[in-house]
């Protein structure tokens, strides 16, 4: 799993004598270079908060070389103070903190010995890094999955596992959904990029409430009319909604008006229940959001969560 590190300067620590207040930090690691100037009386502590460097990795322990160098800048003499080190993170744990101390000896004509000492703390939070297929313009992205003869239909934001690319294809592990554990590749777009993107997703579980009496459901904080079948109701109750695994052409009359028409989330795990939440302006014991041109919105925030590997989240019907 690849991760990312975000490499933050917390705080600058200023003790010992004082050789001035105008200080400057600098920072390399990797080739990636980061500055900093500011005041700084002696006896006191600067937070900053800033980040030095984001760095990807898929090792457990993630090391480089860091070199920090404290300038007092002043209008005869620069006093330098210097450290390299080797920074060592371990990406098994969410956050660390490091703390590096660096001496600044005053030069003067009369040879002072005044002598400061900076303590520069850093903090490295580790995150996980998504891969994930891209949005495309109906929200289904044509692949080929192995040992499967034709093309099959994934849904945008999927989470997958990148391989290789090889003679213009990308080739990856499907991580979720239908497909989960499957092996699959496409080809890249006309422009030479990856459907295959690196990213952080709000990947939080969403609740649908469906109001039986009121015909409407909400999302988030919005509500929406909808259509139902009132000889097949729903029972009260907590249901999954399962991610989209093929495209509905019964939504294609709709795509005028919804480019994500052919998306239809299943309702619940019982294969025989074919019920769906979708958009249009007939049901057959489906849930149908009447407002058609408000589908894309409400379903690319339900593409977008996840409350498990088979489940953007739960519906929720009342009276």
């Amino acid at each position: 799993m690849t991760k990312k590190i975000v490499l933050k300067l917390k705080n600058i620590g200023y003790t010992g004598d004082s050789i001035g207040d105008k200080i400057k930090l600098e920072i390399n690691i990797l080739g990636k270079p980061f500055s900093v100037e500011k005041k700084i009386k002696v006896d006191t502590t600067l937070d900053f908060n800033k980040v030095v460097g984001e760095f990807d990795t898929d090792r457990k322990i993630f090391e480089a070389g860091i070199h920090l160098r404290i300038i007092e800048d002043d209008p005869v003499f620069n006093d330098v103070g210097i450290l390299q080190e080797t920074i060592e993170i371990d990406t098994a744990k969410n956050s660390q903190e490091f703390k590096y101390e660096i001496e600044v000896r005053e030069r003067r004509i009369n040879l002072s010995k005044a002598t400061a000492v900076f303590r520069i703390f850093l903090q490295a939070e580790i995150l996980e890094v998504e891969r994930y297929l891209s949005e495309t313009k109906d929200g289904w992205l044509l692949v080929d999955i192995e040992n499967v003869k034709e093309k099959v239909s994934l849904p945008s934001f999927l989470n997958v596992n990148f391989i290789k690319s090889f003679n213009k294809r990308d080739y990856f592990n499907i991580l979720e959904g239908f497909y989960a554990g499957k092996t699959a590749s496409v080809k890249k777009k006309s422009d030479g990029s990856s459907y295959v993107q690196t990213g952080f997703l709000e990947r939080s579980p969403l609740e649908v409430i469906y109001s039986l009496s009121k015909k409407s459901f909400i999302l988030g904080d919005e509500e929406y009319s909808v259509d139902d079948d009132p000889n097949n109701l729903f029972s009260l109750g907590v249901y999954d909604i399962e991610i989209p695994y093929v495209p509905h052409d019964k939504g294609r009359p709709y795509l005028n008006k919804s480019r994500f028409a052919l998306v239809w989330f299943h309702i619940g795990h019982d294969p025989r229940d074919d019920r769906f939440l979708h958009t249009g302006s007939v049901s057959a014991g489906c849930i149908s959001m009447r407002e058609i041109e408000k589908w894309n919105e409400a379903c690319k925030k339900l593409l977008i969560s996840r409350k498990d590997n088979i489940s953007v989240g739960v519906l929720r019907v009342i009276k």
